[in-house]
């Protein structure tokens, strides 16, 4: 193919397995990244790299120019996330990209919860920009289970600030890059806005610490922690370090409202009419996880849903 599609934030879980999606469909994308690091990682998953900055316009058209496509991903808990979606609306708008790709999440709506909110603002300017665009709403990864998974296996507690017994959406991060690459590589997507959710997956903590139990050979069980106990945990994790208090208040608004009300279920024909079979589910999830498998590669995840 020669398509040319640019990724941004393409350093991240979800950039660089789409890298890897969208390479094995032959296509060699264009990633956006802040630093040679990151550069040299895409260029290994076999990206062409582009060193710059998302919030300059000039970067912006210079990683634009001449491509077809554009997958957006906002910095996790970007806080002025609404004005950077705005000028990559803007900037592709200028370089003549046929198809802008938003990396939101699901419930966009809930406008107590920033980068919830945030994204349905972004979604409304790429409504009104003019661009042909499609959306993709991603629930919970699975893969954020992954950094806790450890103490899961050796504790049999699943800790995290929020009644066990809700229950919330989730989607294996793999199906969603395999989702995105479809979507950016075969026609007929223009105009669509897709829920991204997991087959059997509206379930809550208490039942997927019974699916635990399974795949270990242990009792399992969900807890509720305070959410002191849980920032006390999370701050001892190399990807939580960056993150300000602006920030850290997101990740607890998000967990108070888990807390009251769950996560809005989705409906998973989506995803798995999207990937022509059934999107994965928990206990597929679970032993890709057990046995060390693709499900947990690269992950470094905080407990957020469509980050």
């Amino acid at each position: 193919m020669t398509k040319t599609i640019l990724i941004t934030a393409a350093s991240g879980q979800t950039g660089t397995r789409l890298i890897r999606q969208l390479v094995a469909r032959g296509v060699r994308p264009r990633a956006l990244v802040k630093r040679a690091a990151s550069a040299e990682r895409v260029r290994s998953l076999g990206a062409e790299p582009v060193i710059g900055n998302e919030w300059d316009s000039a970067d912006l058209l210079r990683a634009m120019e001449g491509a077809d496509s554009v997958y957006h991903i906002a910095p996790s808990l970007t806080l002025d996330e609404p004005e950077l979606g705005r000028r990559m609306v803007a900037a592709a708008s200028r370089a003549g990209v046929s198809h802008f790709v938003l990396h939101g999440v699901i419930a966009p709506y809930l406008d107590n919860i920033n980068y919830h909110w945030a994204k349905q603002i972004v979604q409304r300017e790429l409504y009104r920009s003019g661009l042909p665009y499609t959306v993709l709403l991603p629930t919970n990864f699975m893969q954020n289970v992954s950094w806790t998974w450890p103490s899961i296996a050796r504790d049999g507690r699943w800790l995290l600030p929020y009644d066990p017994a809700r229950r919330l959406t989730w989607v294996d991060l793999d199906d969603v890059a395999e989702a995105a690459a479809i979507v950016l590589t075969e026609p007929g997507h223009a105009l669509g806005t897709y829920e991204l959710v997991g087959t059997d997956a509206y379930l809550s903590r208490t039942q997927i610490a019974a699916l635990m139990a399974q795949a270990l050979g242990r009792p399992v069980v969900a807890v509720k922690e305070s959410p002191e106990a849980y920032l006390a945990h999370a701050r001892g994790q190399p990807f939580f370090e960056r993150f300000r208090d602006e920030e850290v208040a997101q990740i607890l608004a998000m967990f108070d409202d888990y807390d009251r009300h769950g996560m809005p279920a989705g409906n998973a024909r989506v995803l798995s009419m999207l990937l022509g079979r059934p999107a994965r589910g928990w206990p597929e999830f679970l032993a890709s996880l057990r046995h060390g498998g693709e499900a947990a590669r690269g992950v470094t995840s905080y407990g957020l849903g469509g980050a």
